[in-house]
C-alpha cells in the first residue's frame, strides 16, 4: 500500500558515458523519501554510464523527518493511520525509515475484527518495510559504485530491453526488500538486481566492457561498449490452481495464489552501443541488443535504437530526452519481459481479457506460451526536464500481435515552494491506443502536498494497487488517503 507521503524518485535522465549521474547531483537516482512508495519519472534504461562521476562528493549530514495523521481507504475498509518517516544522508550513505500504523475505524463486509490491518505485518518480509532502503553512492577519479537494499522502484538494466522499470512491491499485502548494484571502472562494469534477498526469485545481471580501454586511451575508441545480460525468474508461475465450478483461482489464508507449477524463465542478451556525438548541446548514442528467451523452447528478439538528447543552455533548459527503437520479434519472445508491472502480471497477465478456455486468467508465462507473438514493432520515448522544476514525459511501445502495447506517462513538480505534485501511469498488455487508459490492470499514482505554515502540510494521494480477493480474482483497486502532517529538514 502507498502511504500518503510519497517518495520522489528523481530518475537520472539519459546521458552519455562522461556524464554519469553524480552522487550529489539534483538528478540522482536516489529517492528523496517522504515514506511510502516512490514515484518514478524518467526513462527506462539508457546509455552505459562511464566510470567518471563529475561533481562534488556528498559530505555532511542532511535529511528529513516527519509524521502525518491520515484518513485512508484500503480495500473496503477505512483507517486512521499514523505515518512516521525519516530519510537521512550521511556522506555517501542514505537510508529511509517508514512506519505506517493503520487503525481500522470502519469495518465493512467482509468484516475483519482486528483493530490494526493484519495484512501489513503477517509475513516476515513485511517487517523489512520499517527500514525502507539503504543506499550507498561512492566514486573515485576512475570508478563509481551504487548499492541499494530495500524497495526497488523503477530499476532498469542496460538499455532496458530485458529489465525495464521494475517494481518489487506492487502487491500491497506482500512487501519485498530487494538489492540493486551498479559499479564501473575504466575497462567496464556490472549491474545487478535481485527482487527479494530473503526469498529471491527474480535476478538480473549485466556485465559490460570497453574493449579498446585494454590497449588504448583514445576517447573515440573507448566510446564503444559491449555487454552481456541475463535475467532469470526462477519460479515463474505456469498456471493458476483452481477450485469450484465454474473454476476460479485458489487463494490461501495469506492472500497468496496457488500454482499448478513453476518454471525457470531465462532471458540472455548481447548488446553494443557507440557514442557518436556528445557535447554540451547534443548526445547521440545508437545501440543494438539481441536477446534470447529460454522457456520450453527459445525465442529471439532484436532491438535497434538510438538515444538522442538535446540540452538547451539556459537556466531552465529544457533537456529533451528521446529514444526511438525498432524491434524484430520472434516466436516465444517478449520485449522488456521483466517490466514495470511484472511483479503483478507474472501472476495474472490481464485478468479481464487474457484467459484460458475456461475463463481462468493466464499468468504472464502462460500468455507467452499461448500468444501469437509479433514480428516487428517500435518503442518511442520523450521526456522534458526543465532544470528539475518540471519533469514530464512518457513512452509508448507496440509490436504486432495481441496484447503487445504498453504506455507509461509521468509528471513531477518536486521543487515548487508551496505545493508539490506528481503522477505516474503505466498500462501494459493492451491492443489499441483506445484501450491505453482503461484503468483495469493499470498502475496509477497521483499525489499533491501543500504547505500550510512552517513545517505543517496537507496532502492527498490516490493509488491503484493489486490485491488478491477471497474469490480468487486479482483486482487493481483504487485507494486514497488524505491528511495533515509536519516535516522538518536538517
Amino acid at each position: 500500500m502507498l502511504s500518503l507521503s510519497l517518495a520522489l524518485l528523481q530518475t537520472a535522465p539519459v546521458r552519455a558515458e562522461d556524464e554519469a549521474p553524480s552522487g550529489e547531483s539534483e538528478e540522482t537516482a536516489s529517492p528523496a523519501t517522504w515514506g511510502g512508495t516512490a514515484l518514478p519519472v524518467g526513462t527506462l534504461g539508457g546509455p552505459t554510464a562511464g566510470p567518471l562521476v563529475p561533481g562534488a562528493k556528498p559530505s555532511g549530514v542532511s535529511g528529513e523527518v516527519g509524521g502525518a495523521l491520515l484518513f485512508e481507504k484500503i480495500d473496503e475498509d477505512y483507517f486512521v493511520t499514523l505515518d512516521l518517516y525519516n530519510q537521512t544522508r550521511i556522506g555517501p550513505v542514505s537510508f529511509g525509515v517508514w512506519i505506517p500504523l493503520r487503525m481500522r475505524v470502519w469495518d465493512k463486509a467482509p468484516e475483519d475484527d482486528g483493530l490494526f490491518r493484519s495484512e501489513d505485518w503477517d509475513e516476515v518480509s513485511d517487517y523489512a518495510r520499517l527500514l525502507r532502503f539503504v543506499e550507498v553512492v561512492l566514486s573515485g577519479e576512475s570508478w563509481r559504485f551504487r548499492g541499494r537494499v530495500g524497495a526497488l522502484e523503477g530499476e532498469s538494466i542496460g538499455h532496458g530491453t530485458i529489465v525495464a522499470g521494475y517494481f518489487n512491491s506492487l502487491d500491497r499485502d506482500h512487501y519485498q526488500a530487494g538489492i540493486a548494484l551498479a559499479a564501473a571502472v575504466r575497462q567496464g562494469g556490472v549491474e545487478l538486481m535481485l527482487d527479494n534477498f530473503l526469498a529471491p526469485e527474480i535476478i538480473g545481471v549485466r556485465v559490460h566492457v570497453r574493449p579498446a580501454s585494454f590497449f588504448s586511451d583514445n576517447k573515440w575508441a573507448n566510446r564503444f561498449v559491449a555487454g552481456v545480460s541475463v535475467a532469470v525468474d526462477g519460479r515463474a508461475p505456469e498456471a493458476l490452481e483452481t477450485e469450484g465450478v465454474p473454476p476460479s483461482p485458489r487463494v490461501d489464508d495469506e492472500n497468496n495464489f496457488a500454482f499448478t507449477g513453476t518454471s525457470a524463465v531465462t532471458v540472455l542478451g548481447f548488446d553494443a552501443e557507440y557514442t557518436v556525438l556528445q557535447n554540451k548541446l547534443l548526445d547521440l548514442v545508437p545501440y543494438l541488443d539481441i536477446n534470447f528467451l529460454f522457456d520450453e523452447g527459445a525465442g529471439a528478439g532484436l532491438h535497434l535504437g538510438t538515444f538522442f538528447n538535446v540540452k538547451i543552455p539556459t537556466p531552465v533548459g529544457p533537456k529533451l530526452l528521446t529514444r526511438v527503437e525498432y524491434r524484430a520479434v520472434g516466436d516465444g519472445y517478449a520485449p522488456r519481459y521483466v517490466d514495470t508491472l511484472y511483479e503483478a502480471q507474472r501472476v495474472q497477465y490481464d485478468p479481464g481479457s487474457v484467459t484460458d478456455a475456461s475463463g481462468v486468467p493466464l499468468t504472464k508465462l502462460g500468455w507467452l506460451r499461448a500468444a501469437d507473438t509479433g514480428t516487428h514493432g517500435w518503442l518511442g520515448e520523450l521526456y522534458f526536464d526543465f532544470a528539475g522544476w518540471v519533469r514530464v514525459g512518457g513512452a509508448y511501445e507496440d509490436y504486432q500481435g495481441p496484447d503487445n502495447s504498453a504506455l507509461t506517462l509521468g509528471l513531477l513538480l518536486p521543487r515548487l515552494p508551496v505545493v508539490q505534485l506528481g503522477a505516474f501511469y503505466s498500462r501494459r498488455g493492451f491492443d489499441s491506443l483506445s484501450e491505453a487508459f482503461d484503468r483495469d490492470g493499470a498502475l496509477l499514482i497521483a499525489f499533491a502536498r501543500a504547505k500550510i505554515f512552517g513545517p505543517a502540510y496537507i496532502s492527498v494521494v490516490y493509488s491503484r494497487t493489486w490485491h488478491a480477493q477471497e474469490d480468487g480474482s486479482y483486482e487493481v483497486e483504487g485507494d486514497f488517503s488524505v491528511g495533515a502532517g509536519v516535516s522538518f529538514t536538517y
